[in-house]
């Protein structure tokens, strides 16, 4: 089985977006701006641009990136890339990559304990840690095993019986 993991540091270009459905399971999608740079050419200098992402978490982490995410805050993102595919209403095959987040890295908090906390540790950092863009963020992972892998189990335990 091949898979590709990714590792994404944007902005929020808006809200995050939560999905609640009847079977109980929570999706919040995210989209993130990627900044990156065009290719130089001698008539103009290089313009900043951006690449956009849709970021889908699943379950405990939808629910902590509803919670604790805004637009406009900073965040990163580690997880499969999917390919979805769709047609458009021209009828014409369309491809979007989608990344199903495994890990996302929130924002510092803005309150005395995280900055106390940070003057604390500061004289242990190392020059790489004070470069770091995320060196006080708070990394959450939830790791859930996909429904189909609980139903295979539970045959599996009732054939044994």
């Amino acid at each position: 089985m091949s898979m590709v993991n990714v590792s994404l540091v944007g902005n929020l270009v808006r809200a995050p977006e939560q999905i609640c459905f009847a079977s109980g399971r929570v999706k919040t999608v995210l989209v993130i701006a990627v900044n990156s740079q065009s290719h130089k050419s001698a008539d103009k200098p290089s313009e900043p641009l951006a690449d956009f992402y849709r970021i889908e978490t699943w379950g405990k982490l939808a629910e902590l990136a509803q919670k604790y995410l805004n637009k406009g805050n900073q965040v990163g993102v580690s997880g499969r890339l999917i390919m979805e595919h769709w047609t458009d209403k021209q009828g014409r095959e369309r491809l979007t990559p989608v990344v199903s987040a495994t890990q996302l890295s929130f924002p510092p908090r803005n309150n005395r304990e995280s900055d106390s906390a940070s003057a604390e540790n500061s004289a242990s950092k190392t020059d790489y840690e004070d470069d770091d863009l995320f060196a006080g963020a708070r990394a959450v992972t939830v790791a859930e095993a996909p429904a189909h892998y609980y139903r295979s189990r539970l045959k599996s335990a009732s054939a044994r019986r």
